[in-house]
């Protein structure tokens, strides 16, 4: 057995099974897709379910990977014991109804065992079976040679691998005896055992049943194999180490992290939980952020923010006071950069955005660590153990701290935190509307509707023309499939038609499907949308105008020009936007979305402040250079190979197979894409920015029009102005301008000279209240109402009467004026001499009408709230004032 390192013995994997007729594929991105059941990827089978369930042809019926998975269940154990992480690979190999046991078991032994490979000595190999699976115990022991005192017969709960219903099976484990100084020293340590002595390397799933879920099980006729070896743990076996965090790769993470700190590991425990844990995280995250994951504070984006956060909080634990995980993320791309290359690819990006998120906690951590470690005093001071929900809330709110991590530091200290009262607060500050864009979920109903279908996929033909024959495949009402629709003398909404051929654009990629017509000899379809199944069947949702149609009809499909080319005028625009982009704000540009129809182009990029007006206007005036440089632009199908020699930009978290199709603007925009666009940039038209906004934590949006609509745009801004022009009765458009300032002006002269008005005429009144005002303790007492008054008028009123007044004098006013209430109270010197201050006055009488406000001694206002209480209010004066100079 030779030491062999982690990127070696990946290699070596899945070389072997190469040899043994599977299909090496690149790992699947950890976002998993169309798969809501699953946050991340977390087995090496995930992102290949549909192929185990028969939903879709496998590229080959056998195929290994070495996936990259994040699991998180046990995240607060990471650190504390050096078994548990976040971020690993995990090796496999896969049969999809082909080969079975008979193969499956000798391959793995081979692999292990054969000097050819790892020449792990086969007396330290130990195999768990089911214990009533006969067939696989007698492969291993008669087959394989594998000895009776090495095979271990273990339970359900073991052995057997089940999810509810659906396919299940039994499974048999490898195990490798690392030796008596790992065991537990009790006479029974065996295979099962919980100490670290047997380590499992190897699981082979033998999917061989059907369950319905309730303890029946179907034998499938083709049954399945899954194969799961975590490389990290095969790495352990092969280099000699105790745990995943001396593998060579992961070592030299941390290292660095050594390095930085200025701490040495496995000398204080302590030390060594944060050194683990940073080490651990900082790869979750530079893989995560590499297929395109960004923080924010829900789903995986939550995942990672977390991560980031406990890292950044463990690095202040070893005394590193500045921003340090971006510096190790050059690190994680060195070690895994052959086997991943995305990560060098978009290194750049990595860390821009881990050092953004790094950079924005680190500005509150110190603040929002004093403030919890007071709060965890105050509560041991008062012998209490439970961390309120507002404080959890407030550190969440103020200081970035996210509940998690308030947890596990106050479970450091032996406290819990109030996780009801967190969410109550966190609901109280905001009522989150989600509701997202309701369409109809295709692989929700497709499943049940077109799921069972033979017929071969669709084929499009879109991208060579606009007019097609096809046969009618498929039919459904949106319920069932039927043979035939009629119109009944109205026209049928919802008519599902599956066509063999088609030349319809999906919804795809971000961009509309295209709209049209199918007509037959008896019918006649117009085409409102269309979607493709994870089958390929490209299904058109349609409005049954006339007619009947049926399976087995031949109907001609004919997309609308006009709605395709408008389309394509937004997509290519895009393109040239994105380049245009990066040109002007930096290479950390990239796609985070978009979304193209007929009217307008939606583009989602990462970026971390506003796009000032002068950087859209950059980007702007460069896309129509281009358009006006009549650029060709070339549609190629490629190697994906050649097409990244090229530069052609991917977008994150995509899977690519080996041929794709690349839109290539001259050179100078070339990207992986299969929407449809112009042949020349020329035939856009013209671009226009009409909004740039933010949609997520570093995702900024960008809303544009090309070509026609850039002209409605303009012939409604153009009349718009004309109607401007009219009202503010100015010459011609180009005096709006000038016109518009003057008419401002002579109304901010109007408006003072009302407000002057207003403060003679209220005066006036002041000096009616005045001669029948009331007198306390030597203190007059003006109070009153005023409707269409406002607090600008009021206040010029309080300076007026304290200006006029030689006695003390108190006012009380209240006016409204534009669906406002403002109560205005004024105190002069001689009155403030008794006691009397403005502020106090105002604060205990406008909150008889549910207003409150404040003040100094001589002016406060208020706002009111409750227009039914004014007269109470007014009519408290005289006992509220005789109470204050009490």
């Amino acid at each position: 057995m030779q030491w062999t390192g982690l990127n070696e013995l990946r290699e070596k994997y899945l070389t072997f099974f190469e040899g043994k007729g599977h299909l090496r594929l690149d790992s699947f991105p950890l976002v998993p897709k169309n798969d809501p059941s699953l946050l991340l990827i977390n087995s090496g089978m995930a992102p290949m379910k549909k192929w185990f369930l028969g939903q879709e042809e496998p590229p080959r019926h056998r195929v290994t990977t070495c996936q990259k998975c994040i699991r998180t269940p046990d995240i607060e154990r990471v650190g504390i014991t050096a078994r548990h992480g976040t971020f690993f690979e995990m090796l496999g190999n896969f049969s999809f109804q082909d080969y079975f046991k008979e193969e499956a078991i000798p391959w793995a032994w081979e692999f292990l065992t054969s000097e050819d490979w790892m020449a792990i000595p086969k007396d330290r190999l130990f195999v768990s079976v089911y214990q009533e699976d006969d067939e696989a115990y007698d492969i291993w022991t008669k087959k394989v040679g594998v000895p009776e005192s090495h095979m271990v017969r273990l339970g359900k709960e073991d052995n057997f691998w089940e999810h509810g219903s659906g396919p299940c099976g039994p499974c048999s484990e490898i195990y490798f005896d690392r030796g008596p100084e790992y065991g537990c020293g009790k006479p029974t340590c065996g295979v099962g055992c919980d100490c670290d002595r047997y380590m499992e390397i190897w699981n082979n799933v033998f999917s061989q049943f059907d369950s319905d879920g309730k303890g029946h099980y179907e034998r499938l006729p083709r049954p399945n194999i899954d194969t799961g070896m975590g490389l990290e743990r095969l790495a352990c076996v092969m280099q000699g180490v105790g745990n995943l965090f001396e593998v060579d790769t992961v070592q030299s993470v941390l290292h660095h992290v050594e390095a930085i700190s200025g701490k040495t590991y496995k000398q204080d425990e302590k030390v060594d939980i944060s050194i683990r844990v940073i080490t651990d995280h900082i790869r979750s995250c530079t893989f995560m952020v590499s297929d395109g994951i960004l923080p924010s504070n829900e789903g995986r984006g939550y995942v990672l923010r977390r991560l980031l956060r406990r890292a950044a909080r463990h690095g202040r634990m070893l005394g590193i006071q500045r921003p340090f995980l971006v510096d190790l993320v050059e690190t994680v791309i060195q070690s895994s950069e052959s086997a991943y290359p995305e990560l060098r690819e978009h290194d750049a990006y990595i860390k821009k955005v881990i050092g953004t998120e790094e950079a924005n906690f680190a500005r509150t951590i110190d603040a929002g660590m004093n403030i919890l470690t007071n709060l965890i005093d105050s509560l041991e001071k008062a012998h209490q153990n439970l961390l309120s929900g507002l404080d959890a809330f407030k550190l969440n709110d103020t200081f970035g701290f996210p509940l998690d991590l308030t947890r596990e530091i106050a479970a450091e200290q032996g406290l819990q935190v109030d996780e009801e009262g967190f969410h109550a607060e966190m609901a109280k500050q905001k009522e989150r509307a989600r509701a997202e864009r309701l369409k109809k979920n295709i692989s929700g109903w497709s499943a049940d509707l077109f799921g069972e279908l033979t017929a071969a996929p669709t084929v499009f033909t879109g991208y060579e023309s606009l007019t097609e024959e096809g046969t009618v495949v498929a039919l459904s009402d949106e319920e069932t499939l039927t043979d035939a629709i009629s119109t009944d003398d109205q026209a049928k909404e919802g008519v599902l038609v599956v066509l063999d051929k088609t030349p319809f654009y999906a919804e795809m990629g971000g961009q509309a499907a295209d709209h049209g017509v199918l007509t037959g000899e008896s019918c006649t379809l117009r085409v409102l949308d269309v979607k493709k199944t994870p089958k390929g069947y490209f299904v058109h949702t349609c409005v049954l105008e006339s007619g009947y149609v049926r399976v087995g009809d031949v109907l001609t499909a004919q997309v609308d020009s006009e709605y395709r080319m408008a389309i394509a005028r937004n997509h290519t625009a895009t393109h040239l936007m994105q380049a245009a982009l990066r040109e002007v704000l930096g290479d950390h540009v990239h796609q985070a979305g978009s979304y193209q129809d007929a009217q307008v182009t939606h583009f989602d990029f990462t970026h971390f402040s506003a796009v000032t007006p002068e950087e859209l206007a950059q980007v702007e005036k460069i896309v129509n250079d281009k358009i006006f440089e009549a650029m060709d632009v070339q549609v190629r199908t490629m190697p994906i190979a050649e097409a990244k020699k090229l530069g052609a930009m991917a977008l994150f978290g995509e899977k690519y197979g080996e041929i794709v199709r690349v839109v290539d603007v001259e050179g100078w925009s070339t990207e992986f894409c299969g929407g449809t666009h112009v042949k020349n940039t020329a035939q856009i038209g013209g671009f226009k920015i009409i909004s740039e906004s933010s949609v997520a934590a570093g995702i900024r949006r960008i809303e544009a029009v090309t070509g026609k609509n850039l002209l409605a745009r303009a012939n409604g801004i153009e009349m718009t102005l004309r109607q401007t022009a009219g009202t503010l009765k100015a010459n011609n458009v180009a005096d709006v301008v000038a016109r518009a300032e003057a008419v401002m002006a002579e109304n901010k002269a109007m408006s003072r000279e009302l407000e002057n008005l207003k403060v003679q005429i209220a005066s006036a009144k002041v000096q009616q209240l005045f001669d029948s005002a009331e007198e306390i303790n030597g203190v007059k007492i003006v109070s009153a109402f005023f409707s269409g008054t406002s607090g600008d008028t009021l206040r010029g009123m309080c300076d007026a009467i304290r200006e006029r007044a030689v006695n003390p004098v108190t006012a009380v006013l209240v006016g409204s004026a534009d669906g406002k209430i403002t109560m205005a109270v004024t105190v002069n010197k001689l009155a403030q001499e008794k006691g009397l201050k403005a502020g106090a006055l105002v604060k205990e009488l406008s909150a008889i009408a549910g207003g409150k406000g404040g003040g100094k001694p001589d002016f406060a206002m208020a706002g009111l709230k409750d227009p039914n209480k004014i007269d109470e209010a007014l009519n408290a004066v005289g006992g509220v004032v005789a109470q204050q100079m009490a």
